[in-house]
Parts: structure tokens; C-alpha cells; sequence
């Protein structure tokens, strides 16, 4: 079979969560109180979003500013690369918001790469949020990446293995319908406790050598 790519991007393309820093430091902690509902699954990421957003005080220079002090993984780029010689489609699938995302992965050249994600509009001082792309059935999530591998697979005809790489609460559904599995924080957390077999990774350096082992990568 041949073999598809989708990566988170909070936490995973970067290092660290992009969107959590936004509400977090433009809050001034307020969004904080949310997480304890959204992480046990008393509140949809469509409400905690939402919610967030509109705690947002800030400039969209003050957001853009701030958002340009985040960087990736430093073995992404190189993985991009892997991909692109391999000809494995790379998607970038998230939870988060598409303006903070589309920004970064713009200034190295990524833009390209595809992604279904929540949108973000930074205007009149502060933030909001559209979700447009409609789950199916999953009542949790903005936009569901299990759902959106599920797609990938109909669209093309399930001729491919799928690889997922993640590392938190809002990767629980890729989890469920990836092939293979990368995992570390709290995804890897939620697959130990739900015996979801994965792989242990912290850079993109490990994902890229252990593809490589396993010959779904060439160098």
C-alpha cells in the first residue's frame, strides 16, 4: 500500500502550542478555567474555543508579533523534504486555528501542505472562530481528524496506510483510525491508557528514522 501522512501541528509541527500560548497570554490566564471540561469531555473544543477566543484582548500586530516567536520542530523540515522525495502526501491536520498556522508555515515555505483545521480571524481586537468543516459524527471536536483521515481514505480509494502524528487530548480520534501511530505527551498518555498500540517519538528526526526503519520512507 502506498503511505499518507497526517501531523498535528500544536506541540507536534512545533514544539510548543501555539494556540494554548495565544489564549493563554492574551487572556491573562483566563483560559485556563476551561481546560479541566474540555480535557474530560464535558466541553466540545467548538464551546472552548469559542470561549476562548473572546478573552482575546489584543491587536492583530500584537498576535502576529507574538506568534512569529514560535518555530518547529527542528527535524520537520527535513521530514517535509523526505516526503516530497517519496512522493507520501503530508497533511497538516489541527485542531487549532488556520491564521496562526498558515502564518508559520508560511515563512518556510510550507503553505502548501494541506490543512483542515478550524479558522481564526484576528479583528476588532481580539479573536473569532468559524468551523467549517461539518463531523460527520463525531460530537467532540472542531474539526475531527479521525473524520478527516476517513475522508482521505474514501477520496482515494483506501490505498493507503496511514501514519498519524500527535501529542495531545485533541488527537484522541486520529488515534483511533491511523494505521501507525506516533505519539508522545498526552496522546501518548491516552493511548497507554487505552492500549492503542503507537510509537514513541520526540522530534521529527525519530519519526523520520523510524519510517525509514520500517521502509515506508527512503533517505
Amino acid at each position: 500500500m502506498k503511505t499518507a501522512i497526517f501531523c498535528d501541528f500544536d506541540g507536534t509541527v512545533t514544539r510548543r502550542d501555539v494556540g494554548y500560548s495565544i489564549f493563554h497570554h492574551f487572556s491573562g490566564g483566563k483560559n485556563d478555567e476551561l481546560l479541566p471540561d474540555w480535557k474530560a469531555g464535558r466541553m466540545t473544543t467548538r464551546e472552548c474555543l469559542t470561549r476562548e477566543a473572546a478573552m482575546v484582548r489584543a491587536s492583530t500586530d500584537e498576535l502576529y508579533r507574538f506568534i512569529d516567536l514560535f518555530e518547529l520542530d527542528a527535524g520537520f523540515l527535513e521530514f517535509a523534504r523526505l516526503c516530497r522525495k517519496n512522493d507520501i502526501p503530508l497533511m497538516i491536520a489541527s485542531d487549532g486555528l488556520d491564521f496562526y498556522i498558515r502564518h508559520i508555515l508560511g515563512k518556510y515555505d510550507l503553505g502548501h501542505l494541506m490543512l483542515p483545521t478550524n479558522v481564526g480571524r484576528a479583528e476588532n481586537g481580539g479573536l473569532t472562530v468559524e468551523f467549517p468543516h461539518r463531523n460527520r459524527s463525531c460530537p467532540r471536536c472542531g474539526t475531527c481528524k479521525g473524520e478527516r483521515i476517513e475522508q482521505f481514505r474514501e477520496d482515494h480509494g483506501g490505498r493507503h496506510s496511514v501514519v498519524f502524528v500527535g501529542d495531545g487530548y485533541s488527537d484522541a480520534c486520529a488515534a483511533h483510525r491511523a494505521d501507525i501511530i506516533f505519539a508522545k505527551k498526552d496522546l501518548e498518555r491516552y493511548c497507554q491508557a487505552g492500549k492503542i498500540a503507537y510509537l514513541k517519538f520526540d522530534t521529527f528526526d525519530d519519526v523520520s528514522r523510524q519510517l525509514i526503519q520500517m521502509n515506508h520512507l527512503e533517505r
